[in-house]
């Protein structure tokens, strides 16, 4: 979780369990997480998709939240945490409705004492009669005031444990969408940035880039030198693209050997540019062997960058920049083609 959403956390977390109350939603911890990323905002399509049920004036039922907890919330991981901590976040609710219940019904025996001692004061009561009057209201006032200190006191423990409650459930959905021997964004958050990056790219109307880059020979070097080197080569090349990619762009390992960077507001000329900078720079790092310090020589990548059209579908972009991929690989290996490369070698091979 970003430090700037910590701030909140606290404030969307109360504010998640009232929305709950209000549509009558059952404070479990599925529905909990849906109702908290609502009121965050962090999902625009899970906000527009609750919006417009509210808006038709459709109720807003178990069914609903389990097929909006379907849509956006399906990582294995995410729920399991998500189950592991729904007990005590139950737990936590259940208390403050049932301390919250007693408080109700001790103001309503507060009236009362009120209510009986005025009625039992008249223009002949005698000082002992007004006496016990008022001693009669204090006491029902001070276990009023008792119930509200505790109250008071379980709602910043139930506080503290909403907050660690978020901080894992945000824990999960950042593991859920990392590669776990790299480091950097597995290809489930890849297919979410690019869809998001392309819907951004057609409203701005900036250019959006598109790379993806291979390893070059890189089973004939995990056959040589076996798997855990192999791993080494793979969080190397990870390391690099996340250096050498700008602040807004976004590294992912596309699966095996291959790794993607979506390039916002970003033209073909300056994404060839950072391209050629990262592909050298993984050039230039000579792998040692941990174990025995032996040198193992140098790997090299070969990357394809397609450029976003109005026409494209993410299936469409992603193959047009394999495609570029492709010919870099045939074209030597260790090199980047972008798609205007493409289009001169095809016109070359024409010629």
């Amino acid at each position: 979780m970003q430090s700037e959403d910590l701030e909140f956390a606290s404030e969307w977390s109360a504010t998640a369990l009232q929305l709950m109350a209000a549509h009558g939603i059952p404070p479990s911890p599925e529905n909990y997480s849906i109702w908290f990323r609502y009121v965050s905002g962090k999902l625009p399509e899970l906000n527009k998709e609750i919006d417009a049920c509210i808006e038709s004036g459709h109720t807003i039922d178990i069914e609903v939240t389990a097929a909006l907890q379907d849509r956006f919330f399906s990582d294995g991981k995410l729920a399991d945490v998500t189950l592991s901590t729904g007990a005590k976040l139950n737990t936590e609710v259940n208390q403050i409705l049932k301390i919250i219940e007693e408080t109700v019904g001790n103001s309503t025996a507060l009236g009362t004492t009120v209510r009986e001692a005025s009625e039992g004061l008249t223009n002949q009561s005698t000082p002992n009669d007004v006496r016990r009057a008022v001693e009669a209201i204090v006491t029902a006032s001070r276990k009023m005031e008792d119930r509200s200190v505790e109250l008071e006191e379980h709602l910043q423990a139930t506080k503290k444990e909403l907050d660690e409650l978020q901080q894992n459930l945000e824990k999960a959905h950042t593991e859920a969408r990392t590669d776990g021997l790299t480091g950097v964004n597995n290809r489930k958050a890849f297919d979410e940035a690019l869809a998001r990056a392309m819907a951004a790219a057609s409203t701005s109307n900036a250019p959006l880039c598109l790379a993806i880059g291979d390893i070059d020979h890189f089973k004939k070097f995990n056959d040589t030198f076996g798997h855990r080197t192999g791993d080494q080569v793979l969080r190397l090349v990870a390391n690099c693209l996340k250096t050498g990619a700008l602040e807004q762009h976004f590294v992912a390992r596309y699966g095996g050997e291959e790794f993607a960077v979506i390039m916002p507001a970003t033209d073909i000329a300056t994404a060839e540019a950072i391209s050629n900078k990262i592909r050298e720079t993984v050039q230039a790092r000579e792998l040692v062997k941990r174990s025995t310090g032996e040198s193992l020589g140098r790997v090299t990548m070969s990357m394809g960058i397609a450029l976003l059209r109005d026409t494209d579908s993410a299936a469409s972009l992603i193959e047009r920049a394999d495609g570029c991929l492709y010919d870099a690989k045939h074209a030597g290996r260790n090199r980047i083609i972008t798609e205007c490369h493409g289009l001169e070698m095809s016109h070359a091979k024409a010629s």
